[in-house]
């Protein structure tokens, strides 16, 4: 596998230069592309260098106690390979989240991240994340809909409840010789110590809304989201039934 044959691959699944895409990977499933992670980033940067590309850079795991600092030049992603290649990317931007930071390329792309500037939620509905909502494209190459980050900012904005710890943590952000200071919750379930798991009965509703794609990128099984049209198919679930995530009970009868 080339450097040429991702960029095919962008073309044959539908991706335009000018789209916003949030990408998700397992970086384990690409197998021999010349070049290893950089010639994934620098196709990435090639050919979306009109448009915007997003990588999740979180940090939530290393967040744990009041007073946790995440540097964003130096703190480790622990969400995958490329996250952490992106990270150190001079041509990529890491936002200030300190738990759920984005890293971002292309036009606009500081303007884009901005708001992550004044979280006080994890995954809010005006952050990085949820702005995906008006016009994004959500990638996922070789990892399955549970790493679908932005189901969370709509569950924040449906008010979903049993989502947050009761705690409020201090945390700061590092940001050259800014240091910025955040007070939110962390996600906490009681039922579930990952509720984005029970995001995996999406498949179906997606696929029925024509929001969801299964698409082969670099020879291996992806999937290609519309992240406005699973925006309005996730709050139209969750205005039946708030608690449709809860748990993996079968929710086909909201279709």
């Amino acid at each position: 596998m080339t450097y040429d044959d991702l960029i095919n691959d962008f073309k044959k699944v539908g991706l335009n230069p000018f789209d916003t895409v949030m990408v998700h990977s397992a970086f384990s499933t690409i197998k021999n592309i010349e070049g290893g992670v950089n010639t994934v980033l620098k196709a990435f940067k090639d050919y979306f260098k009109d448009g915007l590309v997003l990588i999740p850079a979180h940090t939530w795991d290393s967040m744990k106690k009041d007073g946790d600092i995440m540097d964003v030049k130096k703190a480790n992603s622990c969400v995958g390979y490329l996250s952490n290649a992106a990270i150190k990317d001079p041509d990529f931007i890491r936002s200030n989240h300190p738990t759920h930071s984005v890293c971002a390329f292309g036009k606009n792309a500081l303007e884009y991240i901005k708001d992550d500037d004044f979280a006080t939620t994890p995954v809010p509905p005006n952050g990085s994340f949820g702005k995906l909502k008006y016009e994004g494209k959500i990638l996922f190459i070789g990892c399955p809909l549970s790493k679908n980050t932005f189901i969370h900012s709509i569950e924040e904005e449906m008010e979903v409840p049993n989502r947050f710890t009761e705690h409020i943590y201090k945390f700061f952000t590092k940001n050259g010789d800014k240091l910025i200071e955040f007070n939110m919750p962390k996600h906490y379930n009681e039922k579930c110590e990952h509720i984005s798991e029970n995001y995996e009965k999406l498949y179906k509703p997606f696929e029925a809304s024509g929001a969801l794609r299964r698409i082969t990128i670099l020879g291996v099984p992806s999937y290609l989201l519309d992240a406005n049209s699973a925006y309005r198919t996730v709050k139209n679930i969750l205005s039946i039934d708030i608690h449709a995530f809860d748990d993996q009970r079968d929710i086909s009868e909201y279709l």
